[in-house]
């Protein structure tokens, strides 16, 4: 056997690294942040130039939420901190425990170690997870038995999906997503560990890993999905015989043997995750959204399904219009993606089921007669039918817990574009045994695929009554384009397929790696990413102050008319008592709806948090709030001052800090602690930051007492209080991490014994 060269076994690295730069050179290569910062810049107190590219409420996401979820977490660490607590924000929230944060993802802890400003962190890590996604499909493949060329297909096709670039302004999403095909990889390794059938436990082990990778990254809702992956794949391959020649010499205990070791792998990932994971559970039970399933509800959560007509997109990106062109009305810029005026949370990104179709056309070839390929497919079949919003969703709806608190389930479509990549990897070793007949329905395939879909499903879209006329004029402008894009795309896909079945090109073969960042790039890569530059970091604290900033609406539609737009304020380290995140105290929404005196949330976001017009003023210093800015007169205030495209009002109050016979002063406030400095004489401080469990007074060692707000009694000659915050379930987390690294580091160490060579006697 000859030992491959060492920079062989970084080419596959290599090539998916420079593909997944394909979609991400702008912002790689001139220093351009992922996610839509443009349309944000535009509103106040920025007052930037109107982008020429349409809102997209969904991208939004990525500046207002993630840009300034990174920032704290990457500064935390930067300075030595525990990223537990979010200061800023509604009045005090955990940082940790809303899982999107990603606290303790091991990346982001490295980021902000080495200060690397949140801009550039964020971009490195999308062309990162794009370039690791593909190598996990590539090394999936590759273990069920692709070749390298055809994992290599895979693998790009995979990263370069219009799901995949369509994501990275959200990158809680492909950082999870990153990480499914290496449980999967991990779990086939178990499964089938070779021709000797021997059983080690170092496959358990990059199974433990990888799982808590993917438990870390964020995203429950595509953790959750990761896991019913694994769960079917195990599944799936304890009941499949394995192919000839890789079974263990004792099958009846190998069939028992595999599966208990991929969930003692997985029990390892959340035992390793667990100082993330932990504290997220329990901070769950708190959450505004907590309650049960009801039919109303269901109804809701299926209208976000994909959609018959949504199938329009099989094949190319934009056969429904693009969310990244706009078209002029009175109102501003809107999207031409026309889906989403006539559906519920219509996006391309939560629709995204775009294949390549010389995937399609691969996918035809695979050896479906291999049993090892029937629980991938088995995993696709499963995830289609969810996205298409079948009844298998009551199940899950109704039966699973919280389950109700998810996003669409479109979102599953990824398990079902992973699936299929990894097939058409593996029918890549077929071409060259086609006959003439096959040859030609495999080129044809994919074109008639696309033109069919593309032509057929766009009708299928409801009538949306007075906004017909304008709907239909998007719908036959995206058609006439899509066709040609169709067209080409499906050519360069036929001839990459010929080129694969021509014996006499057979050295030439490799070109066809070629073929997946082509059709990506021409059909929709080079502007399906969204780029821009960051929002600026102001000086613009408000020490221990707090401000309300009075928003209304947030449109789904156009660039909404708003000021610090939720979270933004953040980056300038004012304090607000609004705020935007996935996972809400329940009192602190009552709190903002009874200073608001009805909803606080708008009805576009049920997780934005407003202050509202109708404020009540002396609500709104009882809550420590000092300053109103509002984007509109608000005679109600008093006389305020013009800045910026805002009024600023003064509020008299307490403010955040008062204190019971003498002064208190906040002269340290970080992610994990907080220091207090009072004068003699004083009894009590009460701190109008947001109570939750966690809080501990370390000089008396006691945690606060229950309450809306923090307070603090302070005992005789106590000149300083040292506050701390560890939220429930991170100290069970860190000695369950801390055992399950033991056990990593054990078998590791075992393993490297028995490789020993043994010195034989000559």
């Amino acid at each position: 056997m000859v030992e491959m060269r060492p920079w062989r076994r970084l080419l596959p690295v290599i090539i998916l690294a420079l593909v997944a730069v394909v979609p991400l050179w702008r912002a790689v290569f001139l220093g351009q942040a992922i996610g839509p910062f443009d349309q944000i810049r535009h509103m106040a107190p920025w007052n930037g130039p109107a982008p020429t590219q349409p809102w997209d409420v969904l991208m939004a996401d990525g500046a207002i939420q993630f840009y300034p979820w990174r920032h704290m977490v990457f500064d935390a660490w930067g300075k030595g901190q525990l990223p537990l607590w979010n200061p800023y924000e509604l009045a005090g929230t955990p940082l940790l425990a809303n899982s999107q944060s990603a606290g303790f993802y091991p990346l982001h802890v490295l980021v902000g170690i080495l200060h690397i400003p949140t801009a550039l962190g964020m971009t490195l890590l999308a062309w990162f997870h794009l370039t690791w996604a593909g190598l996990g499909v590539f090394a999936l493949s590759r273990r069920l038995g692709a070749s390298r060329l055809g994992a290599l297909i895979g693998g790009s096709s995979f990263a370069l999906t219009p799901f995949m670039l369509d994501w990275t302004a959200l990158p809680s999403v492909i950082t999870t997503v990153a990480w499914i095909p290496w449980v999967l990889h991990s779990i086939v390794g178990i499964m089938r560990p070779g021709p000797t059938g021997r059983f080690s436990g170092k496959p358990v082990v990059f199974l433990g890993i990888t799982f808590a990778m993917m438990a870390l990254a964020g995203h429950l809702q595509f953790f959750a999905y990761g896991t019913m992956a694994a769960i079917i794949l195990i599944l799936g391959l304890a009941i499949t015989k394995s192919e000839p020649g890789v079974e263990a010499s004792s099958p009846q205990i190998r069939r028992w043997i595999g599966p208990l070791a991929c969930v003692a792998g997985i029990a390892l990932g959340i035992a390793l995750a667990a100082p993330q994971l932990f504290p997220v559970l329990q901070y769950g039970k708190f959450s505004h959204r907590q309650g049960a399933a009801t039919a109303e509800g269901y109804a809701t959560y299926a209208a976000e399904a994909i959609k018959p007509f949504e199938l329009a997109n099989i094949t190319v990106a934009n056969a429904l219009g693009s969310p990244r062109e706009g078209i002029p009305t009175q109102d501003g810029i809107i999207s031409s993606y026309w889906p989403s005026l006539v559906k519920q949370g219509g996006n391309l990104a939560e629709s995204a089921i775009t294949l390549s179709p010389f995937i399609l056309g691969l996918m035809l070839l695979a050896p479906w007669k291999r049993r090892d390929l029937w629980p991938i497919a088995a995993i696709g079949v499963f995830a289609l039918l969810l996205a298409l919003g079948t009844p298998l969703n009551a199940v899950l709806y109704f039966g699973v817990p919280n389950w109700s608190a998810t996003g669409s389930p479109a979102r599953v479509i990824v398990l079902f574009l992973l699936a299929v990549n990894v097939i058409g990897a593996l029918g890549v070793d077929r071409v060259l045994s086609l006959d003439n007949r096959m040859k030609i329905a495999v080129l044809a395939t994919p074109l008639a695929i696309g033109l069919l879909f593309g032509l057929v499903c766009p009708g299928l879209a409801p009538d949306a009554g007075a906004a017909e006329p304008t709907i239909s004029a998007l719908r036959g402008a995206a058609t006439s384009t899509a066709m040609v894009t169709i067209l080409i795309s499906s050519l360069l896909a036929a001839l990459a397929l010929a080129l694969l079945t021509m014996p006499e090109a057979a050295k030439f073969r490799r070109a066809a790696l070629v073929f997946p960042v082509v059709i990506a790039w021409l059909g929709y890569a080079s502007n399906l990413v969204p780029t821009g530059e960051p929002l600026p970091i102001g000086d613009a604290s408000t020490g221990t102050s707090r401000v309300a900033i009075v928003n209304q609406n947030w449109s789904m539609f156009q660039i909404p008319k708003a000021i610090f737009p939720p979270n933004t304020a953040s980056l300038s380290q004012i304090h607000e008592l609004g705020g935007y995140d996935s996972l809400l105290h329940r009192d602190t929404v009552a709190m903002l709806q009874d200073i608001d005196g009805g909803g606080a949330a708008p009805n576009e976001n049920g997780n934005m948090m407003f202050v509202k017009p109708k404020l009540d003023v002396q609500k709104l210093a009882a809550a420590g709030v000092s300053q109103v800015y509002s984007a509109i007169p608000m005679p109600g205030l008093g006389v305020g001052q013009e800045q910026s495209g805002y009024w600023i009002y003064e509020v008299p109050g307490p403010g955040r800090l008062s204190a019971k016979g003498g002064e208190a002063t906040l002269s340290f406030e970080g992610y994990d602690r907080q220091t207090i400095d009072v004068t003699a004489g004083t009894t009590q401080v009460i701190e109008r930051d947001r109570m939750m469990p966690g809080w501990t007074d370390t000089s008396s060692r006691k945690e606060l007492p229950d309450s809306l707000w923090r307070t603090i009694d302070v005992a005789p000659g106590q000149t300083k209080i040292e506050l701390r915050y560890r939220p429930p379930g991170l100290r069970t987390g860190l000695v369950l991490s801390a055992l399950g690294w033991i056990f990593v580091l054990i078998v590791l160490f075992l393993a490297k014994e028995k490789r020993k060579p043994t010195i034989q006697a000559t």
